[in-house]
C-alpha cells in the first residue's frame, strides 16, 4: 500500500476550508502544511493544532502536492513556484486571470512531469455524469448560473468565477469549435462584469445559452438541452433530471449520494498514485479558458452596460 500523500494548502479562505475538510477527512493524504498571508488566519489554524507555517517556501519543503485555494491573482504565482519545485498541483478555477500566465504554466507542467488539475468540481455532480452518455442525441443547451451578491469570488469577473463552470460543461459534452459568440453584459457591484448573457454557435450547428450572475435574488444552477428527438431538464443543485424521449416523458434515476468536492480530491490523489494525467490538467483546460477570454473580452469590450 503506497503511503499517504503529503497534502498542503494555501489559503485557507472559504474555498481553501472546504477543501481542509476533505482533506482531513480522506485516508489517502497527510496534511501537513496550510498557508495563508492572514495572520489571524494562521493563528486560528495553530490553535486548532493544524500544520500551519510561515512562509510559502516552508510549505513547499513539506509537501508532495498541494491546493491553491487563495485569490485568483495569486494563482499563477504559486503554481509557478510549485511547478518549479516539482510538486503535483490542484487550483482553484480559474486557474490563472491571463493566456499569457497559462502558456508559461503550460510549459512548466510539461517540464515537470508532475500532475496538475483545475477544481472544475461541476464535472463530479452526478447531473454530468447522467447527461454525459447523452451528448450525441443533445444539440442546443441552455445554461443557468444565479446567486446573491457576496465578495466572495469577486476579484475575477462573474465570466471566470461563476461562468467557467457551465462553459467547461459545454465544451466537455461537445468539444466543439465556436464560430461565433455574442455578449451582453451589466456590472453592478464591481468594475468587472457582474451579469452577463452569452450566446455560443459552434460550427456544427450545436449551440448554447449561458446567464450567469452574482446579483440575482436567489440561486439557481439550471441545464435544459435538446435535440430532435430528447429533451432534458437538470437542476445541478437539487441533482434532480428529467428527460422526454420520442413524446414519451420518463424520469432518469440519478443518485444524489457524493460529494462533488471529495469526488475531485480522490480523483487528483488518485492521478498522483498511479501517475496518470487528468482529464482536468492544465493542458486540458486550454481551450475552455480560450473561450472564456473571447468571452470576456467582448463582455470588457463591446457589449458592457454599467448598472445604475
Amino acid at each position: 500500500m503506497n503511503a499517504p500523500i503529503r497534502l498542503g494548502i494555501v489559503g485557507l479562505g472559504h474555498m481553501g476550508r472546504l477543501h481542509l475538510q476533505k482533506a482531513q477527512a480522506s485516508p489517502l493524504v497527510t496534511l501537513t502544511a496550510l498557508f495563508d498571508t492572514d495572520s489571524q488566519q494562521l493563528a486560528d489554524l495553530s490553535a486548532a493544532g493544524l500544520p500551519v507555517v510561515e512562509s510559502f517556501p516552508a510549505l513547499l519543503s513539506r509537501v508532495d502536492a498541494l491546493i491553491i485555494a487563495s485569490p485568483t491573482a495569486t494563482h499563477a504565482y504559486y503554481a509557478e513556484a510549485a511547478l518549479r519545485a516539482q510538486k503535483h498541483v490542484f487550483i482553484e478555477k480559474p486557474a490563472v486571470t491571463s493566456p499569457y500566465e497559462l502558456e508559461r504554466l503550460l510549459r512548466l507542467e510539461e517540464e515537470s512531469g508532475v500532475v496538475t488539475m483545475v477544481g472544475h468540481s461541476e464535472r463530479f455532480n452526478p447531473v454530468f455524469s447522467a447527461l454525459y452518455p447523452l451528448r450525441e442525441k443533445l444539440w442546443q443547451y441552455t445554461f443557468e448560473r444565479i446567486a446573491p451578491w457576496t465578495p466572495r469570488g469577486s476579484d475575477a469577473s462573474v465570466l471566470l468565477d461563476l461562468l467557467i463552470h457551465d462553459l467547461d460543461l459545454f465544451w466537455a459534452f461537445t468539444e466543439g469549435r465556436i464560430a461565433d459568440m455574442r455578449v451582453i453584459a451589466y456590472r453592478t457591484r464591481t468594475e468587472k462584469p457582474d451579469t452577463v448573457q452569452l450566446w455560443v454557435d459552434l460550427v456544427d450547428g450545436r449551440g448554447a445559452s449561458f446567464l450567469v450572475s452574482r446579483d440575482a435574488p436567489h440561486k439557481r444552477r439550471r441545464l435544459s438541452a435538446h435535440g430532435p428527438n430528447l429533451w432534458i431538464e437538470a437542476d445541478l443543485l437539487s441533482r434532480s433530471v428529467h428527460a422526454w424521449e420520442a413524446g414519451m416523458a420518463k424520469e432518469v434515476s440519478l443518485s444524489t449520494a457524493g460529494d462533488a468536492l471529495a469526488a475531485e480530491l480522490e480523483h487528483f490523489l488518485s492521478c498522483i498514485a498511479r501517475g496518470d494525467t487528468s482529464f482536468l490538467s492544465l493542458a486540458h483546460v486550454q481551450s475552455v479558458m480560450a473561450w472564456a477570454w473571447q468571452a470576456e473580452a467582448l463582455a470588457e469590450h463591446r457589449l458592457v452596460f454599467a448598472g445604475q
